[in-house]
């Protein structure tokens, strides 16, 4: 399998960019893989990017020492708890205000492993045209109920499936918000090696043009045999 991928993460009109984004790929036991990460920290609380920017951190340490795909997807889910754990009991100790949104999409080779919490997005189009492949953790009054780095309880989204011929888009609140759900198709549709660079620029333009001021991060991968 073969992935082509880019992302972009902008403070927009924000005074502070309080999202993380992480993308890396590697052979991991002989196999192709890439890890995305889009974090978005909980901009009413004062530090809210401590938690989004060490989890990518984090993450990509993680990544970086997997040396099997054997239960990836579950191990992945416990290191993301124990990451969690990790924020808490830096934040604690740093007296930090902190939390994030989480969402994580794990691929080797023709399958997909996906742990998320929170209210940023992760997407798919193929065959089945478009899918949303997360809940949002958003209770009837809009308030944020799931995130990470606040308390050892969470709970966490997890969901696995087969990759090939998809395309991925992860993505915080500040994309999707003001998005038109046929925009956002028509680009994953037609998206390409070639078109790659000018989709990370005018999903972002589109919103802002239509008055998003919020940070917006988003990753997109192609998947291809």
């Amino acid at each position: 399998m073969n992935f082509i991928f880019d992302g972009v993460s902008l403070q927009n009109g924000r005074s502070c960019n309080m999202d993380s984004l992480l993308m890396k790929s590697r052979l991991v036991a002989g196999e192709n893989a890439l890890l995305a990460v889009v974090c978005d920290g909980v901009g009413s609380l004062a530090e809210g990017a401590f938690a989004s920017g060490t989890a990518v951190v984090k993450l990509g340490q993680w990544f970086d020492q997997l040396q099997s795909t054997n239960r990836v997807g579950l191990i992945m889910r416990d290191a993301i708890l124990d990451i969690n754990s990790y924020i808490v009991m830096e934040a604690g100790s740093k007296n930090y205000d902190t939390a994030s949104t989480l969402s994580v999409m794990l691929l080797v080779e023709s399958d997909f492993y996906i742990v998320h919490i929170g209210d940023s997005r992760i997407y798919s189009y193929g065959d089945d045209g478009l899918m949303t492949l997360t809940g949002d953790d958003i209770s009837q009054t809009g308030k944020l109920t799931g995130y990470i780095g606040k308390s050892d309880d969470i709970f966490l989204q997890y969901h696995e499936g087969p990759a090939s011929g998809k395309v991925f888009l992860l993505c915080s609140d500040g994309l999707y918000k003001m998005m038109d759900e046929s925009f956002m198709v028509s680009k994953m549709r037609n998206l390409n090696k070639r078109s790659m660079k000018e989709t990370i620029k005018t999903l972002p333009q589109y919103v802002i043009t239509r008055g998003e001021r919020d940070n917006i991060t988003f990753a997109l991968v192609l998947c291809q045999t």
